[in-house]
């Protein structure tokens, strides 16, 4: 069976085959094999927005989500990589259902406060929310969650902080992925298709 990414790279040449692009020259549309540039399904953030309202609702002072924002950012690489959807799933629920989440690392907090987030914009059946409100409230919710656990069993604020900003970069992007490859919520993807179907309703 292929891999996410082997499915993620066969769709974006689809994309671009059945697409209307009407930009040419430039590295990025010359590339060797012709795929649109991986920018194409890197959703776009109010960076301000994010900072500020993150700022206002977790706990942490502005510099902490502004350096996050650039971490997710910067990381390209990583927004392909496969969600280990087991591992996230668990976190949350011994986060949000057994009341442990000191005993996950900074970065499974993250993920975890990442999905309580999904869950609740999603959970009326809408996303009910912007992108940039999305990222937003991931971010103060892990930075919110880290204080009132006492912390992390390894890592810091600022890296649970990191975490649920990547998941939810991850998320978009592997959604947007799945949608340009016309599989819409499912199909194709395995245990994927639930958590990818969440991410979907912000695209």
């Amino acid at each position: 069976m292929d891999t996410f990414m082997n499915l993620a790279q066969k769709g974006l040449s689809a994309y671009e085959s059945h697409s209307n692009v009407s930009q040419t020259g430039g590295s990025q549309y010359n590339s060797s094999d012709n795929r649109p540039p991986a920018q194409a399904a890197r959703p776009s953030f109010n960076q301000d927005e994010v900072v500020q309202s993150a700022a206002q609702n977790g706990s942490g002072d502005p510099s902490m989500f502004s350096h996050a924002m650039q971490h997710v950012q910067g990381q390209t690489q990583e927004h392909e990589e496969p969600i280990d959807e087991e591992h996230v799933t668990n976190a949350h629920k011994q986060a949000y259902e057994n009341g442990n989440a000191g005993s996950l690392s900074a970065g499974s907090m993250g993920s975890a406060a990442a999905l309580q987030i999904f869950k609740q914009f999603t959970s009326g059946g809408g996303g009910g929310g912007s992108q940039s409100q999305l990222i937003s409230m991931a971010m103060s919710e892990a930075s919110n969650l880290f204080e009132s656990s006492g912390g992390a069993s390894s890592g810091s604020k600022q890296d649970a902080v990191n975490g649920a900003g990547m998941m939810v970069m991850k998320m978009l992007v592997q959604s947007k992925m799945s949608s340009m490859m016309g599989g819409g919520n499912s199909g194709g993807l395995g245990g994927m298709s639930s958590m990818l179907g969440m991410a979907s309703k912000f695209l």
